[in-house]
């Protein structure tokens, strides 16, 4: 009995020591340089992540129209945008057709761009929607997480 319990210990302590690590990267404490990849939009044009950086800090936010969180996101994004930051919502593997009525239906006023094979939020380790990353103007990434941070004033600066 009591080698059964050491397994099971040992067990749940290398699980939780994972969880853990897992949660840190995954709640910005993962910086590191931005990939190289090229944004979509929904007209087929596309352009380079990395002409977006320089002059403000860059939210990108990783959505689907069917994620209610992302929804509600909107007006904070909208207000972002027009703020410190340049805001692009990559839409997570739908249409352009759904991405646009979305667009529309929400009054997005920022940038969006499209992801339809998942391989930006590859790019990124981004595990799902809503996700987030924050790249500075030198084009690091100093956030990643789930849903926009509360304290984004500090990443403002940035």
């Amino acid at each position: 009995m009591s080698k059964l319990l050491q397994i099971i210990l040992t067990g749940t302590l290398l699980f939780s020591f994972l969880l853990a690590d897992s949660l840190g990267a995954s709640q910005g404490n993962n910086p590191g340089k931005t990939p190289d990849v090229s944004l979509k939009n929904t007209a087929g044009e596309s352009a380079p992540l990395g002409s977006y950086i320089g002059s403000k800090p860059l939210l990108l936010v990783f959505w689907a129209s069917w994620c209610a969180e992302c929804r509600s996101e909107v007006p904070l994004l909208s207000k972002l945008d027009k703020e410190r930051f340049k805001v692009i919502a990559v839409n997570e593997g739908e249409s352009a057709w759904k991405t646009k009525r979305f667009v529309s239906t929400n009054s997005v006023t920022y940038q969006v761009a499209l992801d339809a094979d998942g391989s930006i939020a590859k790019a990124f380790q981004v595990p799902g929607v809503p996700g987030c990353i924050i790249i500075d103007k030198s084009g690091q990434i100093v956030y990643r997480g789930t849903g926009v941070p509360e304290n984004m004033a500090d990443y403002a600066a940035k």
